[in-house]
């Protein structure tokens, strides 16, 4: 039993890299850049390793009948694709993929080509690329393969912990930036209305102000890259707190560009002096 578990913790681990590899490389040609689809920092696309386990569980049995293997295919992982849809949706409040645009979908979470694809995929995978996946695992000693799969699968948990901490925590960096802004606008007030002759407090609290700007800066960079990650991967992923980080990224570049164009001007006007 302890075995069987390690061989099908094994083969989600295989499937899940084997996934990652095919939806990059297709993404990566499509899009002509490197492309990491998943939804993991890391190699891994854990839906298709739970759809690889679901198909080794149920479709197994029916390797002989390739109509009814193919209809079961469709069926079963339409299902699964559609469930993780929901699960995704509700758990991070963020659509991550959307069919809309395609015919014959339903709510935009499946829709009949992908279903259709499934169908093959079902049998591909039945009938030649797990008995040839199970083959080469059969010839790893059982101690390596405990090994193996114990500390990919602490790197894959320890991931997916990191992954959703930072995805669920995006509304509350939000609100930490809306924070940091109303405090550097209270100190702005405070340098405005602070007497020229308090040369001293001003200084103080334009130091206060670079701090938290500088602190800003650093929080919204890193809010940035982390959602920029997301929408290579899933470029139908939305939320009302990503297009809220993709509009300040705009907002911000403006800003910047608006400075540099300040500072050379006052270059200019120094050079001209």
């Amino acid at each position: 039993m302890e075995q069987k578990i390690f061989e099908l913790l094994a083969y989600f681990i295989i499937y899940s890299i084997l996934g990652w590899i095919l939806e990059s490389t297709y993404r990566t040609i499509c899009e002509k850049k490197l492309v990491n689809t998943g939804f993991l920092k890391g190699p891994f696309c854990p839906i298709y390793g739970i759809g690889a386990i679901i198909m080794i569980l149920f479709f197994e049995r029916f390797q002989n009948k390739i109509a009814l293997l193919f209809i079961m295919s469709i069926i079963v992982l339409t299902l699964w694709e559609y469930i993780v849809a929901i699960i995704l949706e509700k758990t991070f409040n963020i659509k991550y993929w959307d069919y809309s645009n395609n015919k014959f979908n339903f709510q935009g979470r499946i829709c009949l080509m992908n279903s259709l694809y499934w169908g093959i995929l079902g049998v591909i995978f039945t009938c030649y690329i797990q008995p040839f996946i199970r083959d080469k695992v059969n010839l790893i000693p059982p101690t390596i393969l405990y090994i193996l799969v114990g500390i990919t699968m602490l790197i894959v948990i320890i991931d997916a912990i990191n992954t959703i901490v930072k995805v669920k925590s995006l509304k509350t960096t939000l609100e930490k930036i809306e924070q940091l802004n109303i405090q550097i606008k209270q100190k702005l007030q405070e340098i405005k209305e602070t007497k020229i002759e308090e040369k001293n407090i001003k200084i103080d609290l334009q130091k206060i102000v670079d701090n938290l700007d500088k602190k800003r800066r650093n929080i919204s960079r890193r809010l940035y890259k982390r959602v920029y990650r997301l929408k290579k991967a899933f470029p139908a992923i939305d939320s009302k707190e990503i297009s809220e980080i993709l509009n300040r990224k705009i907002e911000f570049k403006q800003l910047k560009e608006i400075r540099k164009n300040k500072k050379n001007k006052k270059e200019k006007d120094k050079k001209r002096i």
